[in-house]
């Protein structure tokens, strides 16, 4: 675990050396990108759509992979211009289109997560959806950790330059054979590790309106949780990326589109939506 010597934050007339940044590290803190009252708002769309009844158990988790074709509150962000324009200058172009959305509501007594990257650049047949979806160099982490993140109360850590494409594992560990995760060198191949204690750990420190970024490679995970923890993200996609899903698109979706306002409908040209039930045939 370190504290870094280096510069991890940025204000939102700075994203010239935010990206500077995730490029050269994986990952930074782009400071007061949202305000309270939408911190609030996200918050209830939060509970509104993955715990109405908030009955989610202690030490536990719940999730919502497409969490835009539900929550208003999250195309917020695409009406908020300094996000907005962070995606345009991380992606050089302003035609660009919903790529992927999700919510994650934790509650207190959740362990530290296991270390693992988002990225399937490495999959050359696709099995399931994020194996189609994570295979862009698309920014992975563009979220919003709505109570902040800090290793006493709850947040993600990060390791350090582990976006490089010859990275293999921090010192004394080793991937997994699906290189989705590590394990210390000698262990089982297949066991996967749950520790604050690996070099290159970053702890990301950031407060509730703050956006935290990370590289689609970066390896991440979630720290213990001790309060009730809200995170949401909502991705963007250069339009000249095409997906062909193999999934029909999805109802929730439909309806999304159908219900969104006359200036957010081009952010929607593109989309495949998500089915997380999809496999591949064998």
């Amino acid at each position: 675990m370190i504290n870094p010597n280096y510069n991890i934050y940025f204000d939102v007339n700075n994203f010239k050396g935010a990206i500077k940044c995730i490029n050269e590290y994986g990952y930074c803190v782009i400071r007061k990108m949202i305000g309270e009252e939408l911190v609030k708002e996200l918050k209830c769309s939060i509970d509104e759509f993955i715990d109405p009844g908030l009955n989610i158990p202690p030490a536990s988790n719940r999730s919502h992979l497409a969490f835009a074709e539900v929550s208003r509150p999250l195309w917020k962000l695409i009406e908020n211009a300094p996000y907005l324009n962070f995606n345009y200058q991380v992606y050089g172009t302003k035609d660009l289109c919903l790529h992927r959305s999700a919510a994650i509501l934790r509650t207190a007594g959740e362990s530290f997560g296991t270390w693992h990257t988002d990225s399937r650049e490495h999959i050359k047949t696709p099995k399931v959806a994020s194996d189609l979806l994570n295979c862009h160099g698309l920014l992975s982490g563009a979220w919003f950790y709505l109570n902040g993140s800090h290793p006493d109360h709850s947040g993600i850590a990060v390791i350090e330059k582990s976006h490089y494409l010859d990275w293999d594992g921090p010192e004394g560990f080793e991937l997994t054979k699906n290189r989705n995760s590590f394990h210390p060198i000698g262990d089982d191949v297949e066991a996967t590790y749950k520790s604050i204690n690996v070099p290159g750990c970053v702890p990301v420190v950031a407060e509730p309106g703050d956006l935290i970024c990370f590289a689609d490679r970066t390896f991440h995970t979630n720290m213990a949780t001790y309060e009730r923890r809200y995170s949401c993200g909502i991705g963007l996609r250069p339009k000249s990326i095409k997906i062909n899903a193999p999934w029909s698109l999805p109802l929730t979706a439909q309806r999304m589109i159908e219900n969104l306002p006359r200036h957010l409908k081009p952010y929607v040209d593109g989309y495949t939506g998500y089915d997380g039930q999809w496999e591949a045939d064998q």
